[in-house]
C-alpha cells in the first residue's frame, strides 16, 4: 500500500497564466497540522476561478495527485510560451520548468520515438529553449545548473543541447532555422539509444568488445528512427556525434572537414557533459579536469578551434 504523503506531488501555481484555460487536474492543499491534503479546487474549473479562490481562500502548500501528474505536465508544456514571455516570473523559475518540461518530452521520445506528437513537442521545446536564451543569456547558466550531477539520458540529452546552443550563438554563425534544427539535433542526438537494452545502456563497468558495437549502432539508429521527421541538419548531428578530426570516430570515419562545425559542436557537449556528471561507470570530473582530459587524452577528437571556443564560453568570455 502506497503512503498517503507518496500519492500526492507539490506544485506551484505562480504559472497559471491563461486565464480562458480550463485546468483538468484537481488541486489540494493540506491543512495546518494536517498531513492529509484536502481539495481545494476541483478538475475542469478555468484558470480566473482558480487564481479567484487562491486569492480569497487561506491556504497551505498545493497539490496534486501523482495519477494527475501527466495532465499538469500538459498544462505546464501548453504553458511554457507564456511563462517565458511574462517578465514576473523570475529567470531561475523560467528555467526550472522549462528544464522540467524538456526531460517529460524527451523520456517520452525515448518511449515513443516514432510518435508524430513526441517529435512535435521535441521540436516545440527546443524553439522554447531557444526563446529563454535568446531573451536572457544567463538562462544557459540556470538551465546547466539544474542539469549537473548525476547523468540521466533525459538530462543529458537537453544539457547538449544548452551547450550546444550557448556555444553556436556564441559564434554567430547560420539563421535561426538552423539554429533550431542544429539544436533538435543536441536533443535528439543519443534518441538511437532508446533501441538498445537497458543493461547495456546502465552497465556498471567497462563495456566488452560485443557490448560496445551495439552501443555504436546508436547514431544509425537515431537517423533511422529520425529521418522522415527532421532536417538534414538534425540529422547530421545525430549520427555524426561520435565523428572525430583524425577519422578514428563512428559511424562513418570522417575526418577533419568532411565533419560539418555542428557536429563538431554537438561532439564537444557530449563529451564535455558526460565527463562532469557521475555515470554508471565513472564518477563526475571537475570542469577544469575533464577539460585537460579532452585535451591532452583525447587528441584528435575535436577541432582545436572550436574547442577553444568551447573553453572561452565556460569562461562566460566571447572569441
Amino acid at each position: 500500500m502506497i503512503p498517503e504523503s507518496r500519492k500526492y506531488i507539490r506544485i506551484a501555481t505562480d504559472y497559471l497564466l491563461s486565464e480562458e484555460r480550463i485546468i483538468d487536474f484537481n488541486i489540494y492543499t493540506k491543512p495546518p497540522n494536517s498531513n492529509k491534503p484536502l481539495l481545494l479546487i476541483a478538475a475542469n474549473t478555468n484558470v480566473s476561478d482558480v487564481k479567484d479562490t487562491l486569492a480569497r481562500k487561506s491556504h497551505g502548500p498545493l497539490f496534486i495527485t501523482r495519477e494527475s501528474a501527466k495532465k499538469f505536465e500538459n498544462f505546464m508544456e501548453d504553458s511554457l510560451v507564456s511563462i517565458i514571455r511574462n517578465r514576473s516570473i523570475p529567470l531561475e523559475r523560467k528555467t526550472s520548468v522549462v528544464h522540467d518540461c524538456a526531460k517529460n518530452i524527451i523520456r517520452d521520445i525515448f518511449d515513443d520515438p516514432r510518435s508524430g506528437s513526441n517529435i512535435s513537442r521535441t521540436k516545440a521545446i527546443t524553439g522554447n529553449i531557444i526563446e529563454l536564451t535568446l531573451a536572457d543569456t544567463q538562462a544557459i547558466r540556470h538551465l546547466l545548473r539544474l542539469g549537473s550531477h548525476d547523468y540521466y539520458t533525459f538530462s543529458h540529452c537537453v544539457n547538449v543541447a544548452v551547450f550546444g546552443i550557448g556555444l553556436w550563438l556564441m559564434i554567430c554563425k547560420g539563421d535561426d532555422t538552423e539554429l533550431h534544427d542544429f539544436a533538435l539535433g543536441c536533443i535528439l542526438h543519443d534518441v538511437g539509444k532508446s533501441q538498445i537494452v537497458d543493461s547495456i545502456l546502465n552497465k556498471p563497468g567497462k563495456l566488452d568488445f560485443e557490448e560496445f558495437e551495439i552501443i555504436k549502432k546508436h547514431p544509425g539508429q537515431g537517423h533511422w528512427l529520425m529521418e522522415k521527421h527532421t532536417s538534414e541538419v538534425t540529422l547530421d548531428v545525430i549520427i555524426h556525434h561520435h565523428e572525430k578530426i583524425n577519422g578514428q570516430g563512428y559511424p562513418h570515419g570522417l575526418k577533419g572537414d568532411q565533419i560539418s562545425d555542428n557536429a563538431k559542436i554537438a561532439t564537444i557537449a557530449d563529451v564535455y557533459d558526460a565527463l562532469t556528471t557521475n555515470r554508471p561507470y565513472a564518477g563526475a570530473r571537475r570542469p577544469l579536469s575533464a577539460l585537460t582530459l579532452m585535451k591532452e587524452e583525447m587528441v584528435g577528437h575535436f577541432e582545436q578551434k572550436r574547442f577553444e571556443e568551447f573553453i572561452l564560453f565556460l569562461g562566460g568570455r566571447s572569441t
